[in-house]
């Protein structure tokens, strides 16, 4: 334009209306050959939905661009039938991986679809892959991670659920990590159901480091719980949470609050190792229920540590309601276990304590079904 300019000078200085109008016309053909400007940081604020902020720090990664036509591609097929992404899905898409408006539709994103649909997810499922992982769609290596992922969880659904709770899934090394530590685990006696089972419930136990993991398989040992049982299930995935001073406290605290020696606590949580997930406040709550309103002592809740595990206000008090009134009437005997009442489920619960008297107490029902909402009858 400037060597064109250059050029056209003499002729502008003559002032002839003839060259001037030459003069424009020039000017005008070159202005319409040269291409428009595209404005990213404009382009992803209006058309892809993100904040000022984000599009001032995405936009370094599509500045090349020259026109938004591939990013009009990429977003109409984001939009469309085989993802159907919403506004607020493509702008967090986006704003965590602006380069996505540089792949092939063909190349990349549709074969990135197929790849997912191949592995039984549905169109749903793979929109909520983008919402919780979205700086790894494009780049996720689909068969080698759902290749081993599918087989060992089941179903996209558990891989959803696992992913949801730790990302890292996605992003750990396969060898180096997750196998890793799935052979710690096998070498102590789980089976491999187990460990998807645990991976459900504490994913963070395949991802971590693992020397982290074997100092788990530790602390779980010192519980006393046999390997190859089924209780060390559970021991493991009750430490794969607490360090060692956390541990130790939260033993101590138990001794302390149930007035259980080191032997009884250590016999109570070889018994059920999930009372390490108890935290402090549950604990003491539930203690001072048990021993002063039921009335039970510290060896009879010794004798049955899971008891300390269920909830107060939706189980042991409505239960208890229920077990005073049937004593009132006459409906019980004396020596009722407290435990047996509160362990059954639900419907043999209401069949056996509740229904079998209706006649006689017809507002039972209803009165249960209010203190499990929290509101005990006076």
């Amino acid at each position: 334009m400037l060597q064109l300019q250059k050029h056209l000078l003499p002729f502008h200085r003559s002032a002839s209306p003839i060259h001037l109008s030459l003069h424009r016309a020039l000017l005008s053909a070159a202005a319409a050959a040269s291409p428009a400007h595209f404005a990213v940081e404009d382009y992803l604020v209006t058309t892809c939905g993100l904040t000022e902020e984000q599009a001032a720090k995405a936009a370094k990664f599509i500045s090349h661009c020259k026109s938004p036509s591939n990013a009009d591609a990429v977003l109409a097929f984001l939009a469309g039938p085989a993802l159907g992404l919403s506004k607020a899905d493509i702008a967090l898409l986006v704003s965590h991986d602006p380069r996505i408006l540089n792949c092939s539709v063909e190349k990349t994103l549709r074969v990135r679809v197929d790849g997912f649909l191949s592995h039984g997810f549905t169109a749903a499922q793979i929109r909520s892959f983008v919402r919780r992982v979205p700086l790894v769609f494009r780049s996720f290596n689909i068969n080698e991670k759902l290749g081993f992922w599918m087989p060992f969880l089941g179903s996209p659904e558990k891989f959803l659920l696992v992913v949801r709770r730790n990302f890292y899934l996605v992003t750990s090394d396969l060898d180096k990590v997750i196998k890793t530590n799935i052979q710690l685990l096998r070498e102590s006696g789980l089976s491999v159901r187990d460990i998807a089972k645990m991976c459900v419930a504490n994913p963070r136990l395949l991802t971590s480091n693992p020397n982290s993991v074997k100092a788990i398989l530790v602390r779980a040992d010192e519980l006393g719980v046999p390997r190859n049982s089924l209780m060390f299930r559970q021991a493991v995935g009750s430490v794969a949470g607490l360090g060692r001073e956390t541990m130790a406290a939260k033993l101590k605290f138990m001794g302390e609050t149930l007035g259980w020696s080191d032997a009884e606590v250590s016999r109570a949580v070889k018994m059920s190792p999930v009372l390490l997930r108890c935290s402090r406040e549950k604990l003491q709550r539930v203690s001072e229920f048990l021993t002063k309103v039921v009335g039970v002592d510290a060896k009879y809740i010794l004798g049955r540590p899971t008891i300390l595990m269920y909830s107060l206000e939706r189980r042991l008090a409505p239960r208890h309601y229920v077990m005073k009134v049937l004593l009132e009437k006459g409906l019980m005997r004396k020596d009722q276990s407290f435990y047996t009442m509160v362990t059954v489920g639900d419907e043999l619960f209401r069949s056996r304590y509740i229904n079998s008297h209706k006649d006689v107490l017809p507002g039972l029902a209803d009165a249960y079904t209010s203190a499990c909402k929290g509101e005990i009858p006076a």
